[in-house]
């Protein structure tokens, strides 16, 4: 790669992010989200909300701000993350791939944690699980849709899912 190709990254990036644009309100949750991915494309070696804003010149709390409450498109962003695989990947041979994704938490305030199969360590432990559908080909895969397994005890249990902030979709 050349010195001139890696300059024009930066304006690469800039382009594909604005095929998301309208899906942020406003110029500054834009503004928040170029910041956001060039700190996780960035060599930090921690990639927490503070060291990125720090990088990126943007407050802190700003920051955090964003990826907490600045209201977004969740479904519109993954509708055209997908439409782009399927235009720009696409392979006669390439398949689907569901994988469930189990993570060990302690306690019991984590949104859908409870005793269940975590097949990420083989045994049922404390976990929450996510199911996950990949697209893989030869030459290209990528996550293009994860959702949380949701247990029936957090589906019917009205208080307990609005004593913590529940979002249908899960972000990538």
């Amino acid at each position: 790669m050349s010195l001139q190709d890696i300059a024009s990254l930066g304006k690469m990036l800039a382009q594909f992010l604005s095929l998301f644009a309208t899906c942020f309100h406003g110029r500054k949750g834009r503004r928040l989200l170029l910041a956001y991915v060039r700190g996780l494309l960035s060599d930090l070696p921690r990639k927490n909300a503070e060291a990125i804003a720090l990088k990126q010149g943007v407050a802190p709390r700003t920051l955090q701000r964003f990826l907490e409450s600045i209201q977004w498109d969740h479904d519109e962003v993954l509708r055209r993350s997908q439409r782009l695989v399927a235009t720009e990947h696409a392979d006669k041979e390439a398949i689907g791939v569901i994988d469930e994704t189990g993570t060990a938490k302690s306690g019991s305030h984590t949104v859908g944690v409870k005793r269940q199969y975590n097949g990420n360590r083989g045994k049922i432990e404390n976990a929450v699980v996510a199911v996950a559908l990949s697209y893989a080909a030869e030459t290209f895969s990528c996550l293009i849709a994860a959702e949380m397994y949701l247990p029936l005890e957090w589906a019917s249990d009205l208080a307990r899912r609005k004593k913590t902030t529940f979002r249908r979709r899960l972000s990538f």
